[in-house]
């Protein structure tokens, strides 16, 4: 549950893959998440992500807010907040944050990058967490790969400018994906394309289908999420209109509600 609340709208997204060249734009994207176990289905939470891009300096920042409803807080209650600071040429990430919320627990997460230009990347992480009783813990990591390595924040926005048009059907792409804890790898496959019915009307979006899960270096036995599925915008925004994954019981939905752009 932690895990997917705020996180599954992230997990869609190496660098032998073809880029799709639409620069990143100050926006403002907002989900629904619905849960449906059965014939029930409800909305769970609502989720906020913010881009402020600075041409200038060369980098955007992105700032992504999620908090369970009052129906779903009598189960679990979430309220997450991740921070960002991304490259805007090559869409890597600088800096990480993730500040938790959960279920009675409080976490903070914290990634610093470094490159030294020729594919390889370190990241110091810092770790904090306070239990139900009080308890704190702390840690810190230091985490190594080789090309193009991403966060929870930066896949979203690198999952967003790959050339699926230029892909065949069950391609895949892996990404080296850091979070605070472990290094994992994020393996994203083109599905094709298809049509998916938005807002009150119905209207028939034009999409590209693409599925994508988490592995501990690459084994399928070592696998830490259940396959989610996206669809995203064909034209040059590329918006993803929706993801959805598996629950321990029941599956979860989210749904883009509205799209500003500019601030």
């Amino acid at each position: 549950m932690k895990r997917y609340i705020l996180s599954v709208i992230l997990m869609v997204v190496v660098a032998v893959c073809r880029m799709y060249g639409q620069s990143v734009t100050d926006e403002t994207l907002t989900y629904g998440v619905m849960f449906k176990w059965g014939i029930i289905e409800k909305e769970a939470g609502l989720i906020q992500l913010r881009t402020e891009v600075n041409r200038e300096e060369g980098y955007f920042t992105s700032v992504m807010i999620g908090a369970s409803t009052s129906i779903a807080d009598k189960i679990y209650t979430v309220r997450d907040t991740l921070r960002g600071k991304i490259m805007l040429e090559s869409l890597e990430p600088v800096y990480y944050e993730k500040i938790a919320h959960e279920g009675g627990e409080f976490r903070r997460d914290e990634i610093n990058y470094t490159r030294d230009g020729s594919g390889e990347v370190s990241a110091r992480t810092i770790l904090e967490k306070v239990d139900k009783k009080g308890n704190l813990t702390t840690g810190e990591n230091l985490h190594t790969a080789s090309g193009i390595t991403l966060d929870m924040l930066s896949a979203f926005y690198y999952m967003r400018h790959l050339d699926y048009e230029n892909m065949h059907e069950g391609e895949s792409a892996v990404f080296n994906i850091f979070s605070a804890k472990r290094k994992e790898l994020l393996r994203i496959t083109y599905l094709g394309k298809a049509d998916l019915k938005i807002g009150n009307n119905g209207a028939l979006v034009p999409i590209y289908h693409i599925s994508f899960t988490f592995t501990y270096n690459d084994k399928k036995k070592a696998q830490s999420s259940d396959p989610i599925e996206a669809w995203m915008a064909q034209d040059e925004t590329r918006t993803p209109y929706q993801v959805t994954g598996k629950l321990p019981i029941g599956k979860i939905r989210c749904r883009l509600k509205t799209k500003q752009t500019g601030l």
